[in-house]
């Protein structure tokens, strides 16, 4: 195990740098632009780098031939094409939402990553989906896949969420399915490796690399495969309710911001700035702060989860408190004015205020909170700038 997990690190800090050079000279960057506040231009061949090791140690170890972990790894080359040809010239979302929605039919048809049971959301009521276990297991995957990717929007976030999940994961099937947690354990280790040069808690200043569009497809695609997979038939290891609460922090926000959206007569994939991290940032927390409380958070929620499958609590308690969370989540950012004086305040009280970036920040916080206030975006012209996964990494 511990050979696996240094073994997938090395390759993909080696691969990473080998590439960041590479993707400079073809033009695969990301630039400063009126939504992406970061200095230079940022190599975005993170996700390039991430699949090529979980592509070198699927062909070295026999363990990813258990559980159709061969036809992950196949499956996330058109999805990473697709990504990197957005990452190049902006490709529009139907394109995507195409290839996105075929993987996930071939992954539901062919692979068996199928949601058959929902498990018991009320009391002696079961949860068998019958003839709407094929379009539901494949919305939930293209929802899944785009929930990970609303997330990447501050340095470190969408990698460190999917640390956790994946950690989680593999630490619950690790007692009864051995194969299937290496797998999860690579995929630990290959975002550890990114986060090495992408997160701001291992001494930088910036993110060196960004993880891409392709990267972000690719790793929401098998977080919400293994979440499946575990949770279904008689060798699953977590229940099928448990999945909300390992995925919880992308679900919520995602949820909450479509529902928003479209409550306000938008597109639900519109771009704006009204994420939760966007909301701590404005709030004065910064990123590494921000980047911090939602990851402690979304470890929070993980521990209830793993918690509630140790106590085999009921599957209809935990859900309808995952409802009652998302309710107060969803009450909370549509009352963004409202929070973010408070968080203000808090920070303030406590003595976290930065004096030293008030300056900078000031103009920020201003457009956001009437943005936020309002509930529109914060000007025409962003409308027009591509949807949520390019959400500014700011510096």
């Amino acid at each position: 195990m511990f050979e696996t997990f240094a073994i997938a690190f090395v390759l993909a800090v080696l691969l990473i740098r080998l590439l960041m050079p590479v993707a400079i000279h073809a033009g695969l960057v990301d630039v400063p632009t009126v939504r992406k506040r970061h200095s230079g231009q940022i190599p975005m061949v993170g996700g390039l780098a991430v699949y090529a090791t979980l592509l070198a140690l699927c062909l070295i170890f026999p363990f990813w031939r258990e559980r159709n972990g061969v036809w992950l790894i196949a499956l996330g080359v058109p999805l990473l094409l697709v990504g990197l040809a957005d990452d190049r010239w902006n490709l529009s979302p139907a394109k995507r939402f195409l290839v996105e929605a075929c993987c996930a039919i071939f992954a539901v048809l062919y692979c068996g990553i199928r949601i058959h049971d929902i498990g018991s959301l009320i009391p002696g009521i079961g949860g068998s989906m019958l003839l709407l276990s094929i379009p539901m297991s494949v919305v939930g995957i293209v929802g899944g896949i785009n929930a990970i990717n609303m997330t990447d929007g501050v340095d470190g976030l969408a990698g460190g969420l999917a640390m956790l999940t994946f950690s989680a994961l593999a630490l619950l099937a690790l007692p009864a399915n051995p194969a299937v947690a290496l797998q999860l354990i690579s995929f630990v280790a290959v975002m550890l490796g990114f986060l090495v040069f992408n997160s701001r808690f291992f001494g930088r200043r910036h993110a060196a690399i960004f993880m891409g569009d392709g990267g972000v497809t690719f790793i929401g695609f098998a977080i919400v495969w293994y979440l499946i997979s575990l949770s279904q038939g008689p060798d699953a290891v977590i229940r099928p309710v448990s999945a909300l609460w390992l995925f919880a922090v992308p679900l919520l926000d995602t949820m909450t911001i479509m529902s928003r959206r479209i409550a306000h007569g938008q597109s639900p994939f519109a771009a704006d700035r009204e994420h939760l991290h966007h909301t701590l940032m404005l709030a004065g927390f910064g990123d590494k702060r921000t980047v911090l409380i939602i990851l402690l958070s979304h470890l929070v929620f993980i521990l209830f989860g793993v918690t509630a499958i140790a106590l085999q609590v009921p599957d209809w308690i935990s859900f309808w408190l995952f409802v009652t969370v998302f309710a107060a989540y969803h009450y909370s950012m549509s009352h963004a004015w409202r929070l973010m004086k408070r968080l203000k305040s808090f920070r303030e009280w406590a003595g976290f205020e930065d004096r030293r970036s008030e300056d900078r920040e000031a103009s920020g916080r201003r457009t956001g909170l009437t943005t936020m206030a309002s509930g529109l975006e914060p000007a025409g012209r962003d409308r027009r700038k591509k949807t949520d996964r390019r959400n500014n990494h700011d510096d």
